[in-house]
């Protein structure tokens, strides 16, 4: 079977007609599979080729998950290192990455949050799972967690031997396959030790892949941190960005100096106080800061571009470096570690933009994308171009906005539902302006720690609560009655606030606008999780319908066929 042909066995062969009608919105035919024009006699193994059931962890297979399995072991077996699957929420990509880690000899499974760890140990219980220490009580010292705990001293008490932390480490070592989210296998692959490569390394949710390697390499220093861990030295109250790099490297012995003291005090004592788990504490946040800081210099030396910020808060001066992008970076932290990559994402979108900003080039991936067979007219996204929600629009248009998300939630009053807003500011205007018996239905959080006891709550309360969310775009599984409709009030575009995110675009402005359609995607797909599931997504922002003109090429076709005007 040639390329073309093979595309249209596991790709959208074409998008009904009506997709995006009412907008301008023009089918949209997918891009032939090989990716970037790149052309080879692949062709799909038959069903029951290496037995396409053996390996796959249910009974029956979800319509398209059989062809994909199979095109991702034939490209594998052709020698691609990098295997994409680009694959609608709902469509059983997990199910796919525990099928082909237990085929390889030994595999990592990642996943971007602790939430859907837990998820996948649900639903697949012969991964081994590991998370971070933190996430584990330590078994000798009350109200402590194994980050912290006297092992790290050297002191082993016998109660050591039912520390959860360790029995999880060594069954993940152990076990063909281990599950971890994103920031512990990276710390445990490139600082803590233990781990080798493996013959597969599953990436799931991998659009967010790039993001975690930036949270890992991003260094954060302040006045106030560097007094608690015992330094004098103080940060420059003005800082020209030109020589931010100077400051690092000047603070890294200073660092390492500090480090090696606490080490030898830490080192000296034969019981463990509570003095010095403190000790212990800061002595983790020193190596945190020290490795982070040797990338800074090492990477920068090396050609690597960094952004620094610079400022002040309650009093204490603050420097922060991030790396525009990972590209050069992503071998040695990541896909190193593995002979072999596979990749799961809703949202590639742009196969080019998404491979580079990986440090891959075309020519070494494939990517397998999978129609969405979730009928359209279950899943429609109402476009309500009702508000502008820029900065300098919001105090003016966010009445208009409040007015249309009470007009929805009187539609759909004996209903759960989700209102994502991409910023705090809306979140609050939104919980302050709606009407009373609307807000007794609201269910939202001030910040990242509140998250999860929101989501809780909107969960298991009976009545049709409203979760009302800056922040959960991803990772967020609504199936059923828990929502049955949802709003997305703005586009989700990155903040230009943050200079990692200005360099970015100035180096590529594609790179923008594919990384808000990528959001956008991912918040369409948190309600509707099954083929038998049915919920209607809003969309209110008034820039929505240039945006959605301009971005056609990039979105899915099964995106746009959902689209109505109202």
């Amino acid at each position: 079977m040639t390329g073309a042909a093979f595309a249209w066995a596991v790709s959208w062969a074409g998008a009904p007609a009506a997709a995006g009608q009412g907008i301008g919105l023009p089918p949209r035919q997918d891009r032939p599979w090989p990716p970037c024009g790149r052309s080879r006699p692949w062709r799909v193994l038959a069903c029951g080729v290496r037995a396409a059931g053996a390996s796959f962890p249910f009974t029956s297979f979800r319509e398209g998950q059989r062809e994909a399995l199979d095109a991702a072991r034939e490209a594998f077996a052709a020698g691609v290192r990098a295997v994409v699957i680009e694959a609608p929420t709902g469509a059983g990509k997990s199910a796919l990455a525990v099928a082909l880690a237990h085929e390889a000899r030994s595999a990592f499974v990642l996943t971007g949050q602790k939430v859907l760890q837990d998820q996948y140990h649900r639903d697949f219980a012969t991964l081994a799972v590991l998370k971070g220490r933190g996430t584990y009580p330590c078994e000798v010292v009350t109200h402590a967690t194994a980050a912290f705990a006297p092992c790290l001293m050297g002191h082993v008490f016998p109660a050591c031997d039912a520390c959860a932390y360790y029995r999880a480490r060594d069954e993940a070592l152990a076990a063909p396959v281990a599950l971890m989210n994103y920031a512990a296998f990276l710390h445990q692959v490139n600082d803590a030790g233990g781990f080798g490569p493996r013959e597969l390394l599953v990436l799931d949710e991998a659009h967010g892949a790039e993001t975690h390697l930036m949270q890992y390499l991003h260094v954060r220093l302040s006045d106030a941190l560097l007094e608690r861990a015992g330094i004098d030295e103080r940060l420059p109250a003005f800082l020209d960005p030109a020589f931010a790099i100077d400051v690092a490297d000047a603070m890294l012995p200073r660092l390492v100096a500090r480090r090696a003291e606490l080490d030898a005090e830490i080192g000296g004592t034969h019981h463990a106080r509570q003095a010095d788990l403190a000790k212990l504490q800061t002595l983790q946040w020193l190596d945190g800061q020290v490795r982070r800081l040797r990338w800074l210099s090492d990477t920068f030396d090396a050609g690597v571009d960094w952004v620094c910020e610079h400022g002040h808060e309650a009093g204490s001066a603050w420097l922060s470096w991030k790396p525009v992008d990972v590209a050069g970076l992503a071998e040695a932290l990541l896909f190193g570690h593995a002979e072999r990559v596979l990749m799961l994402t809703a949202t590639v979108l742009d196969e080019r933009t998404f491979l580079q900003g990986l440090g891959l080039e075309c020519e070494e991936a494939a990517v397998i994308r999978v129609p969405s067979t979730f009928p359209a007219e279950r899943r429609p996204l109402v476009l309500r171009p009702v508000a502008r929600l820029t900065r300098h629009h919001q105090a003016r248009e966010l009445p208009r906005l409040i007015d249309e998300v009470a007009a929805i939630m009187d539609d759909h009053q004996t209903e759960k539902g989700v209102i994502h807003t991409h910023a705090y500011r809306i979140a609050l205007a939104l919980q302050a302006g709606l009407p009373e018996h609307h807000r007794r239905r609201i269910v939202t959080h001030a910040g990242a720690d509140g998250r999860q006891a929101a989501l809780e709550a909107h969960l298991t309360r009976p009545e049709p609560t409203v979760l009302l969310t800056p922040s959960m775009t991803e990772g967020l599984d609504l199936a059923g009655d828990l929502a049955r409709w949802q709003v997305i009030c703005k586009l989700p575009y990155p903040y230009l606030g943050d200079p990692q995110v200005a360099a970015r675009r100035a180096r590529d402005p594609h790179w923008y606008a594919w990384r808000t359609s990528q959001a956008l995607v991912q918040a369409y797909g948190r309600v509707v999780r099954s083929r038998d599931d049915h919920a209607v997504t809003y969309l209110l922002d008034a820039d929505a319908p240039a945006f959605l003109r301009r971005e056609r090429s990039r979105l899915p076709v099964w995106f746009l066929e959902a689209l109505r005007e109202d």
